[in-house]
């Protein structure tokens, strides 16, 4: 269900935004600054923000700062260019420096990347990056990844960290979509509902021949792991819908009753 947005928790949310050349183009930096500003007008007084940059180097454009203070937030943005080349882990580092030190109970601490996904610059393998990523994760700081731009984004890569850092992964590629995620949708984006949500589709064989699922690779759990609590998976905002699809080839007595059960398991 949905939550108004008078419930949400207070929010401390660093911006890391990658800032390295590839991100010199109309629909990656300029649209993710545009769609930090919606987001930025989008908080109330309870929230703060710190902005962090990445390319050849990391810096610490802000520090987290009160909504309060709107116009700064909005000045640093602003000021946010593209050069250099992609060094996202160190970033991520310093981005979680930031969010870990406005832990507190009741309340939401976040990164969110902003970046065209080319993360192939850097001193962490990505297996190293996605483990730093959980373990920020379970000490509970989340991570979302908001991805721009087309032709080399790497959109496996970008879930695969938002799945480990217990956030979300979205594409932008207009205002409107802007307005979607971080106006109309802005509590399911940032406050969690279910951890470890789990979906198990289960078909009679007597009357499903073929099933096909599209989509999720990424996310596929292991039929056993379904029941297990140690186990990751992945996070629903409040007011968050997930659609899986699935092709299936029925017998004909499947055309004319149920043949299938759908399990569902979360925190």
């Amino acid at each position: 269900r949905a939550k108004p947005a008078s419930e949400r928790k207070p929010s401390h949310l660093v911006f890391l935004v990658d800032v390295s050349g590839s991100m010199d183009e109309p629909n990656k930096l300029p649209l993710a600054k545009q769609a930090l500003h919606i987001l930025t007008d989008n908080l109330t007084a309870k929230d703060s923000v710190a902005l962090v940059t990445y390319a050849g180097a990391t810096r610490l454009v802000l520090p987290m700062t009160s909504i309060d203070d709107k116009a700064r937030i909005h000045h640093a943005i602003d000021s946010l260019s593209a050069n250099g080349s992609t060094a996202m882990a160190s970033g991520i580092d310093l981005a979680y420096d930031q969010a870990t030190k406005w832990l507190r109970p009741g309340e939401i601490a976040r990164v969110i990347v902003c970046t065209d996904g080319d993360a192939n610059v850097g001193p962490h393998s990505t297996q190293e990056l996605l483990s730093l990523i959980e373990s920020r994760a379970k000490q509970g700081v989340a991570l979302s990844t908001i991805g721009f731009g087309m032709g080399n984004y790497k959109d496996s890569m970008m879930e695969q960290l938002a799945d480990k850092g217990n956030g979300n992964n979205y594409y932008i590629d207009s205002i409107d979509m802007a307005r979607r995620v971080f106006a109309d949708q802005l509590t399911s984006t940032l406050e969690v509902a279910a951890k470890d949500v789990k979906l198990q589709v289960d078909f009679d064989p007597a009357l499903v021949t073929h099933y096909r699922l599209i989509g999720y690779e990424n996310r596929d759990l292991a039929d056993q792991d379904f029941r297990k609590d140690d186990v990751p998976a992945g996070q629903v905002g409040w007011g968050h819908q997930v659609t899986a699809m699935y092709e299936v080839e029925l017998t004909e007595a499947g055309k004319t009753q149920p043949f299938g059960v759908v399990r569902i398991r979360h925190k």
